[in-house]
């Protein structure tokens, strides 16, 4: 992945980021309220050597900063720290004691820096100031001479006496800026490891990358406001998205559009029949005439859908109850005719695979329009495969977000199979952001689908503008 696929990730999932970093946050804050204050107060020792002569002062100091050394380790000495308890009073215990004070010494120096740590800055200071004066006593124990001469250092206390006005813990500008980091790094890394894992198609930029296919459109999701929202005129962006779609299309397929089209899916609820009607009224406002037929036997629900009457429709053409153009029925423009599906047959796949229903298709494409043709999905069902080989090419329908990969890829292959043209995929569904800032593919001619199999491998998410999503 480069710099750009992780923009891409970090805008598709940034609410997963948000809520990561505000998470992190919150336990930032939680832990700065829960954790208790901590002051911590200072004293410091300043440790000479006793040699009057001048001229060993020079290794009297060397002598005296290696001693220090040495002094940090035993100032918790359990002597020093039950003096430290005796003349304050604590109730505590010198390993319980040691726990809160801590010794340094600063390089090059003879000092000796006493910390101790409590909830109390006074008592902390107290205990400062006390285990300095008791570990002075202590060294002057430990360096005499057994003939009762000066010891040969001596510890002095020049530091301390004053209680620290601010706690040293929790710091909350560090542990709310330690949160929010925590937090993004946890989001980010989320989002990446989510997104690898998720096998939906998502934008044009994943069909051409997982399936080496044109994406012809990209439409948007219904809007909830407006459910017949096909026969909107003027500008929107849906309409815009449309035209785009329209154009692209008749582009792709080497500058005019196909006799008959067959709107395909892998899967139900991709969005085929609605994309099927926003092609149709698409291809009817400028001027060509235009024929639904409804081949979905499975699930018929376009009759319904445009608010036509029930009739004979495609089952009773190819039963040869009525003649074709009377099963006809205009809707919408004068130009828009549609052909429903009719009663539901015992054996739909056997119809659909007929001669008739070839003899069909060729009779609606001899009327010199475009006839675009609903199917039922091409993996539950062998349907669609019947009908794409009859039809002059096939429209890959793919929902944003919701049609996988292996499936799609699948249902290309079926279409592989019967050596149907795929002309490329459209995406519906696709938010108001991703259509935004990716256009429409410009249709690839060597494609490896579009030439050595002509049934290609097309993915769009289906977006349905109807109630009916499953197409």
């Amino acid at each position: 992945m480069d710099l750009h696929d992780y923009i891409d990730v970090i805008r598709q999932r940034w609410r997963f980021v948000v809520v990561c970093v505000l998470l992190g946050l919150a336990g930032a804050v939680a832990a700065t309220i829960l954790t208790p204050r901590t002051y911590t107060a200072t004293a410091q020792l300043f440790v000479a050597t006793r040699d009057p002569n001048s001229a060993a002062a020079y290794q009297g100091g060397l002598f005296t900063q290696e001693r220090v050394k040495s002094y940090t380790r035993i100032v918790t000495n359990p002597t020093v720290l039950a003096g430290v308890i005796s003349e304050l009073q604590l109730r505590t215990t010198p390993e319980e004691l040691a726990k809160k004070i801590s010794a340094q010494a600063p390089l090059d120096t003879t000092l000796v820096d006493i910390r101790v740590g409590d909830g109390s800055p006074f008592l902390a200071q107290d205990i400062a100031d006390e285990t300095a004066k008791q570990f002075t006593k202590y060294i002057t124990a430990v360096e005499g001479s057994p003939a009762g001469a000066p010891p040969l250092v001596k510890a002095s206390v020049v530091g301390g006496s004053q209680p620290p006005t601010t706690p040293t813990s929790p710091r909350p500008g560090l542990n709310i800026a330690i949160g929010i980091l925590a937090g993004l790094a946890v989001g980010v890394g989320g989002a990446v490891v989510r997104n690898s894992l998720d096998t939906a198609l998502r934008s044009g930029r994943d069909i051409r990358t997982h399936l080496n296919l044109t994406t012809l459109g990209v439409l948007p999701p219904p809007d909830p406001d407006r459910p017949n929202s096909w026969q909107s005129s003027g500008s929107t962006p849906r309409t815009e998205a449309l035209n785009q779609f329209r154009t692209q299309l008749r582009f792709g397929a080497g500058g005019s559009l196909p006799g008959s089209l067959l709107i395909a899916g892998a899967l139900p609820e991709e969005g085929r029949t609605s994309t099927a009607i926003d092609l149709a009224t698409g291809v009817a406002r400028t001027g060509q005439n235009v024929i639904i037929l409804e081949a979905d036997l499975r699930r018929p629900r376009l009759a319904e859908e445009l608010g036509l009457p029930a009739g004979p429709g495609l089952v009773g053409v190819l039963s040869g109850e009525c003649a074709l153009y009377d099963a006809l029925e205009d809707w919408g423009d004068a130009r828009i005719r549609v052909l429903p599906s009719g009663p539901v047959p015992g054996d739909p796949n056997t119809l659909l695979s007929s001669s008739e229903m070839k003899a069909l298709v060729r009779s609606l494409e001899s009327d010199g329009g475009l006839v675009v043709v609903d199917s039922p999905p091409l993996l539950p069902y062998a349907d669609a495969v019947a009908l794409a080989s009859v039809t002059e090419g096939v429209l890959f329908v793919v929902r944003s977000g919701r049609t996988r990969r292996d499936d799609a890829s699948r249902a290309l292959d079926s279409l592989a199979a019967v050596h149907a043209r795929v002309l490329g995929a459209v995406l519906t569904a696709a938010p108001a952001g991703r259509r935004a800032r990716r256009a429409p593919d410009r249709p690839s001619r060597g494609s490896r689908y579009e030439r050595s199999s002509p049934a290609g491998r097309a993915m769009a998410p289906g977006a349905g503008t109807h109630r009916d999503q499953a197409g």
